[in-house]
């Protein structure tokens, strides 16, 4: 009996061992293959994700300037002019308008085509508004830039935009004077006033790779043509019809 206790004891003990090598090896297994998961999607997060290059690479210098061309409203003119507003007037929802690389700007074009052109991969596969703007946005380090450049001129940043095409700030006129050089003044047109920069706005030249221009640093209120052409069918400008918007969508069969 002594021997068969041994017997028995010894099968046990083999038994348990085998188990807690089974039991090690299907644990281990289950670790290696969740290692091998985590792997691969994170391998195709990175092969998702597209490296936006930082094009702001110098040191902002107020004292070093350009001008931005084509911000100043065509009614803003001398006979209309009533002189300098005041400078603590408030100036609401100001919006500098962000530009893309030219690699980004060549890339959106191809991209609205192949959106477009049947049997593509990207073929009706619109992005987000997220996803525009990580893809042809400026990169996070550029934003840091210019918004801190914003702030540290006085103003509040409200948002940037999820297109990255726009940050929306608000100040007041001095302050506006003080980081774009130029002068907010009253105009009278038809009987009604407005407020509007007097000339060209100006910026620090390191920002210039980034920004385009400003928009809403006056009150003029827009007005319709009436003349709103397709865009997603000619390929060109800036806007959008309600015929870009049933191209894009595909909504013209409801039509």
């Amino acid at each position: 009996s002594r021997n068969a206790a041994r017997t028995h004891g010894s099968s046990l003990t083999t038994r348990f061992g085998h188990f807690l090598v089974d039991f090690g090896s299907r644990r281990c297994f289950r670790l290696f293959a969740f290692a091998i998961l985590v792997g691969l999607l994170a391998g195709g997060a990175i092969a998702q994700t597209r490296f936006t290059p930082t094009r702001i690479t110098q040191t902002v210098d107020d004292d070093r300037r350009v001008t931005l061309r084509g911000n100043v409203h065509p009614l803003a003119q001398s006979r209309f002019d009533r002189g300098p507003a005041p400078l603590g007037l408030p100036t609401e929802r100001i919006q500098l308008l962000l530009k893309r690389s030219p690699e980004q700007e060549a890339d959106l074009r191809a991209l609205l085509e192949e959106q477009q052109a049947a049997g593509s991969p990207s073929y009706h596969q619109w992005l987000t508004a997220d996803e525009f703007g990580a893809r042809f946005g400026p990169a996070d380090q550029d934003l840091q830039v210019v918004t801190s450049w914003l702030t540290q001129s006085g103003f509040v940043v409200n948002q940037v935009n999820k297109g990255r095409t726009l940050i929306e700030f608000s100040g007041d006129a001095g302050q506006v004077q003080a980081a774009f050089h130029t002068a907010i003044h009253r105009y009278v047109v038809n009987g009604i006033e407005h407020w509007a920069n007097a000339s060209e706005p100006e910026i620090p030249a390191a920002l210039e790779p980034v920004v385009a221009g400003l928009a809403s640093l006056h009150n003029f209120e827009p007005r319709s043509s009436g003349k709103a052409q397709p865009l997603a069918n000619s390929g060109g400008g800036h806007g959008m019809s309600p015929a870009d918007f049933a191209t894009i969508y595909n909504v013209q069969p409801l039509y």
